[in-house]
């Protein structure tokens, strides 16, 4: 990952559906800030609108919103940032691409990144307008690979990348413990009238307590 110092912080920008949020995407972010010893960094969780890239919807924003802010209640450097759910009012998709140009619009001192995981980037090169942003990336690498030059000699493999935007992807990942905790598990485990109201592995329980006072996650039918 690229040396940055710790004395100018960045704002780390978290995109997803949080459907549900889990402790993994808790404790993940935070972990790549410390990583790079930044104490006075900022976590910017951005709540996805409908992923041109995904057929079925995800749970209501309402829903997903409440959700995310119960289970940050435990992370005070982190904040919820809604503009995709706001632009999402003609119906259209939401690309990242529209987002990181309203974060760069900020112009706001200090270094602003966005965090990936390996599989997003390996599909990098199918988002729209990925010239764009894509050098501002974070890449979590966790344990399903086992060094960064696997990933890299997989980006390679794709024959999208040349060799200097290659290099680059090598400052660009940092290796963090693997959470073994997924929200499509979770939500299978929800589905279930037999473990739906027993604890659950990765999710927080007043998490837990709103989904089942709001009927949430009855079954489990598409794929977030």
């Amino acid at each position: 990952m690229e040396s940055e110092s710790a004395s100018n912080p960045y704002r780390l920008y978290f995109g997803g559906s949080f459907d549900p949020p889990h402790v993994g995407h808790v404790q993940l972010p935070s972990e790549v800030l410390a990583k790079r010893g930044d104490t006075k960094g900022k976590l910017i969780y951005v709540p996805a609108a409908r992923s041109p890239l995904k057929a079925k919807q995800p749970t209501a924003d309402i829903h997903r919103l409440e959700m995310l802010r119960i289970a940050l209640r435990v992370q005070p450097i982190a904040e919820i940032w809604t503009i995709e759910l706001d632009r999402q009012g003609d119906g259209e998709p939401s690309y990242w691409y529209q987002t990181w140009e309203q974060v760069q619009h900020q112009n706001r001192p200090g270094q602003d990144r966005f965090l990936i995981g390996a599989d997003q980037a390996l599909s990098m090169h199918q988002w729209r307008n990925y010239q764009l942003f894509w050098r501002d990336a974070v890449v979590i690498l966790r344990d399903d690979f086992e060094d960064a030059e696997q990933l890299l000699d997989s980006l390679n493999g794709l024959g999208v990348w040349t060799e200097s935007e290659l290099c680059h992807w090598r400052t660009l990942i940092v290796k963090v413990p693997m959470v073994e905790v997924s929200s499509t598990l979770i939500r299978r485990s929800l589905a279930d009238p037999e473990q739906r109201k027993n604890p659950i592995i990765g999710l927080d329980d007043r998490v837990h307590e709103y989904i089942l006072e709001h009927g949430l996650y009855l079954t489990s039918d598409y794929e977030v």
